[in-house]
């Protein structure tokens, strides 16, 4: 219950949340550094993403929210340094659920685990207050004093998606600017010929990895795969609800953990 770790190295973890449909969980990602832990995303906030990670560090810890939407700052407010792009910062500010997305089709299908979260309820569901107290864009560098990670903007899935590049590693944690899955480019604040200039300028960093806000990472070549895709019409989600029902029939089980054996080893 709760949330699962998985350890990349002795410095990045992957951390799910349980409970919640795969198309759904995001990726949370905790780096730990010398002086300070980053937390990337933070899920839905069904529990405690604080005190859970608590219990690996006991260095100060700055969340990073990649964008607004409900998936991705749910437990934003636990934490007292909420670094994120100003051009999100009214909507964390003061959430609502049209806001942040958890509105329309999201409300309707089943995301949710009711055996794993009996109290959930998506009428009662909502994010909490998570007012920013830094700002991050273009060009800022995060430093943790053993690794330094620089802010991309990324705008088009959302105005203010931002990303973290390691450009000594060729590590992009590209939040939902880019993923291995389907991607949204209809939201009330996506821009679909901003998306396509944030995606050439992706194309154009030489990533060789991808750690991205929901399904298992990735390399160039699938990179490629996706944008080209993309660029051809095959590669957005429309209709949620009609995607859903038509995918009903290839998920056994939406709920079942996913395969990330390439790159993790489950601790």
């Amino acid at each position: 219950m709760g949330y699962l770790r998985y350890k990349l190295s002795e410095k990045i973890s992957l951390i799910q949340e349980t409970g919640v449909a795969n198309f759904m969980r995001c990726n949370i990602w905790h780096i730990k550094g010398r002086d300070f832990d980053l937390v990337v995303d933070t899920g839905m906030g069904l529990d405690s993403l604080k005190q859970w990670v608590m219990q690996e560090t006991s260095r100060p810890i700055k969340a990073i929210v990649t964008h607004s939407h409900f998936d991705h700052s749910g437990c934003l407010h636990e934490f007292d340094v909420r670094m994120g792009h100003q051009a999100e910062s009214d909507i964390l500010a003061q959430p609502t659920n049209q806001s942040t997305l958890f509105d329309g089709a999201w409300t309707r299908i089943g995301i949710i685990d009711p055996q794993q979260h009996p109290d959930y309820s998506a009428q009662s569901y909502s994010v909490k207050a998570a007012a920013l107290t830094d700002y991050l864009d273009e060009g800022d560098v995060i430093d943790l004093g053993d690794a330094a990670y620089q802010v991309l903007h990324l705008p088009g899935h959302s105005p203010g998606s931002i990303g973290l590049w390691d450009r000594t590693n060729k590590v992009l944690f590209s939040g939902d600017a880019l993923y291995d899955g389907e991607l949204l480019d209809s939201l009330y604040h996506s821009d679909k010929q901003v998306y396509l200039q944030t995606l050439r300028r992706i194309e154009s960093l030489g990533v060789e990895v991808f750690h991205a806000g929901h399904y298992p990472s990735f390399g160039s070549e699938r990179m490629q795969h996706l944008i080209t895709q993309y660029r051809n019409g095959n590669n957005s989600l429309g209709d949620i609800e009609k995607w859903y029902e038509e995918s009903q029939g290839q998920m056994s089980n939406i709920f079942a953990e996913q395969d990330w054996s390439e790159y993790f080893n489950n601790s």
